[in-house]
């Protein structure tokens, strides 16, 4: 047996080259992580478990569930693609429901037993935490369902895999994000911790998918040890990049409607939303309601669509166009940590989320 043969045998060795780029990228943000290191190896953690529901559902997604033949939200769109029915709209919509909330079920029952295993939160925070985050599904689900209905429509002439690759961008950016909310929702002080914490439950989820996929190929003969090594590296670097990426920008986009109170304030004054304070004069619901609902589905459609891209990219064989893809978005991803404002004005946290002690006075209040 040749030393690449028994390596790639060896589980040691799958963990070390798939940990070892995490630890790097760590390196590489080590400015810009939480300082806290309970709720930064916390937050890994569960970013490590948010692959189980995703590989859970490939692997049941078969199986009947009430009416439905089977939940494969990629057979379902596909059929949409193909046939352009209203029944086949009316399937894809009804399993796009249950695959979300059963998701949303699932992260939340990890969730709970890791952070009252390891005594982060009590069961009452979390429920609480619970209800708080309650309004991320029906982010998903509608986002799921714009795709639904611009693939029903026709009006994009997309490869029938494009549709499929935004459903992988739907679903998992939509368990990351959940991990997100649950592991970090009372402990995220500024947009700049939002983009942060997701950046780590980001390299949690890149690790655990990157040891499965380090495993998968080296039982491939077709691969010899230099080139075992160049797509660890590939792999290392941009698959990786791209996870981070996508859940910083996400990331960032709920970090504002977080915070959307002081932050929408303050751009009232400077009379930048005029539309959205119109609307709020006639419909009488608070500008700061609409101002976060606005944030956070144009962060979830932004993180969907640049990973149907980024996905199309590969599957096509683009990688030239891929690598400076995930370059740009590094790069938008750094001058985000590195904005002070996003650090120290925009992200003020005004009243403790779970009890009524106030820790700073709102800056603005609306006259």
């Amino acid at each position: 047996m040749s030393l690449f043969e028994s390596l790639t045998q060896n589980w040691l060795f799958f963990g070390t080259i798939s940990l070892l780029p995490i630890l790097l990228w760590l390196f590489f943000f080590r400015n810009n992580l939480p300082k806290n290191k309970h709720y930064l190896v916390l937050t890994f953690i569960a970013g490590m478990l948010s692959v189980l529901p995703i590989k859970l559902y490939e692997k049941y997604w078969d199986q009947g569930v009430v009416f439905l033949a089977h939940t494969n939200l990629f057979v379902y769109l596909g059929d949409l693609v193909s046939s352009n029915s209203a029944s086949a709209l009316l399937a894809y919509i009804t399993a796009t429901v249950m695959v979300v909330f059963g998701i949303f079920t699932f992260v939340a029952l990890i969730m709970m037993v890791l952070e009252t295993m390891t005594g982060d939160n009590s069961f009452v925070v979390f429920r609480r935490k619970f209800r708080k985050i309650l309004e991320a599904p029906f982010f998903f689900i509608s986002v799921g369902i714009i795709c639904g209905l611009v693939a029903f429509a026709g009006t994009l002439s997309m490869h029938e895999k494009v549709w499929l690759f935004m459903i992988v961008g739907i679903l998992e950016e939509f368990t990351k994000h959940l991990v997100l909310r649950f592991s970090n929702e009372e402990k995220i002080h500024s947009v700049g911790e939002a983009i942060q914490f997701s950046i780590v439950v980001a390299l949690g989820f890149a690790f655990v998918e990157n040891l499965q996929y380090f495993t998968n190929i080296s039982g491939m003969s077709l691969f010899s040890w230099p080139e075992f090594m160049m797509l660890v590296a590939l792999r290392s670097l941009v698959s990786v990049g791209a996870h981070v990426s996508f859940s910083a920008i996400l990331g960032y986009f709920y970090g504002v409607a977080k915070f959307a109170n002081n932050i929408y304030q303050r751009e009232v004054l400077e009379n930048r939303h005029p539309i959205m304070e119109k609307i709020h004069q006639i419909i009488h619901l608070k500008g700061e309601v609409l101002f976060h609902e606005q944030k956070m589905m144009e962060g979830v459609l932004l993180a969907m669509v640049l990973h149907g891209i980024y996905n199309s990219l590969l599957e096509f064989g683009y990688v030239s166009f891929a690598l400076p893809m995930v370059g740009m978005m590094m790069f938008v991803v750094v001058g985000l940590l590195h904005h002070k404002q996003l650090l120290q004005e925009n992200g003020v946290l005004v009243k403790r989320r779970f009890s009524n002690e106030s820790l700073i006075e709102p800056p603005f209040t609306r006259l």
